[in-house]
């Protein structure tokens, strides 16, 4: 069973990732399909009037006992009015019920589905959380990163980077957070990592090229990227910020790349 079966994958050409600010009234009416297809053959006794009742009632609308059309054309109505942020709000909020029915897996991926058919720039996840679409080998290196600091003594820097994650994946993107919260976990992890809590990160990076554990040009790389933040994102930058959605890409990518970088070095 599934939503957009033949044109959600395979040879299809499905758009860019992009779409950060809006709920195509399209998307909005297949989703309700989706969720009421979801009801009435997956999940356990997930009722469509109780559907209908949940969606509703999440948007801050007094339902009605017995809807005109039914339930299926009344939830479509209703979300076909709402402001589009909360859209995604309902769409969360049906996620929680599908998992109490036992049909989140189901409801996941009819969801993702259209969001890719849609160019919608988030994922459902297993958490029921809206994540950031990226390309597969960041995302790799995202999850590498979450593994690497899972070990307990890099507590603080999985705080930080977790921080950073959920700036990335707010609605809107806090851009200036997610680059300011994942620099602060690089720094966190080489502190750490090198036994010097209370030095900056300049100082940091000069005990590892005298201990001669990292390439001067990677040491040098890295004091670009401590550059970088100082002008643009730190507590001292020079100018407000100002950087465009590739270069907060960059800046979070970079920074995943530097945490597994310095907690793998010997």
């Amino acid at each position: 069973m599934a939503s957009r079966g033949f044109t959600g994958g395979g040879d299809f050409q499905l758009p860019a990732r992009d779409i950060d600010n809006d709920a195509p009234a399209q998307m909005r009416q297949e989703w309700v399909d989706h969720a009421f297809l979801v009801s009435e053959r997956v999940a356990e006794n997930l009722r469509p009037e109780h559907l209908y009742r949940i969606i509703g009632q999440s948007l801050g609308i007094q339902v009605s006992g017995n809807p005109y059309g039914g339930p299926r054309y009344a939830a479509g109505r209703d979300l076909s009015r709402a402001e589009w942020r909360r859209v995604y709000d309902v769409v969360l909020r049906v996620g929680i019920e599908s998992s109490h029915h036992g049909a989140h897996g189901e409801y996941q991926a009819g969801v993702n589905r259209l969001f890719a058919v849609y160019g919608i720039a988030w994922d459902l996840d297993d958490q029921n959380r809206l994540v950031r679409v990226l390309p597969p080998p960041v995302a790799a290196q995202i999850q590498s990163v979450i593994e690497e600091l899972s070990d307990p003594r890099f507590a603080a820097a999985m705080a930080l980077f977790q921080a950073a994650r959920d700036a990335y994946d707010d609605r809107p993107r806090r851009d200036r957070d997610a680059c300011s919260n994942a620099f602060d976990a690089v720094e966190s992890v080489a502190k750490e990592k090198f036994q010097m809590p209370n030095a900056t990160f300049g100082a940091v990076l000069q005990h590892i090229g005298q201990a001669q554990v990292q390439p001067a040009d990677v040491i040098a790389v890295l004091r670009e990227i401590n550059d970088l933040r100082n002008h643009n994102f730190g507590h001292g930058m020079v100018a407000p910020f100002a950087f465009t959605g590739a270069q907060v890409d960059f800046i979070y990518t970079i920074c995943a790349g530097a945490i597994l970088l310095l907690a793998r070095t010997p």
